[in-house]
């Protein structure tokens, strides 16, 4: 797998990827509007999983730059779960947010059901910090309570 920044040009490809079965719920969506804001703004990144010659999945990173060291991974969504692109986009991830971007904190939200981003980012080190409560608006008006969970530097485990 390799692991590139992500353009404009790859926006629909990522909206592809984001609206595969189930993943509203469970990572959410935003529209060619959002993404395009966002991929031009100084404090995000966006990251591509390449396969071959294949986008196998995408993260989004908030918070570049900040004086307080802590990004936010935003969004991290791959092609087919299950086959592990996801757990090695978020190792690859991570060895950039601490050893490229400086960060000395990596936070992220998950939503209370997603059990499979859940238990992937407690396998990676992460810590729940706990629930914040009705933190989210579903597009049918529903409020959701997500799980913030963090890793320190210190706490990280650098891939052999």
């Amino acid at each position: 797998m390799k692991i590139e920044i992500a353009s404009r040009s790859d926006i629909p490809t990522m909206m592809r990827i984001e609206r595969g079965e189930g993943y509203a719920r469970l990572v959410g969506r935003w529209d060619v509007e959002q993404h395009a804001a966002a991929i031009e703004s100084p404090s995000c990144r966006y990251y591509l999983a390449r396969e071959e010659d294949d986008i196998a999945g995408f993260a989004i990173l908030q918070n570049v730059g900040s004086e307080n060291q802590c990004l936010r991974l935003r969004r991290i969504a791959v092609q087919d779960a299950g086959r592990g692109t996801g757990s090695r986009l978020l190792q690859s991830l991570l060895k950039i947010c601490f050893d490229d971007l400086g960060a000395h904190r990596v936070e992220l939200f998950v939503f209370e059901d997603n059990e499979r981003a859940h238990r992937a980012y407690l396998k990676n080190g992460f810590v729940e910090e706990g629930i914040v409560r009705d933190i989210h608006r579903d597009a049918e008006g529903a409020f959701r309570s997500m799980r913030l969970m963090s890793l320190l530097r210190p706490e990280w485990k650098r891939p052999a």
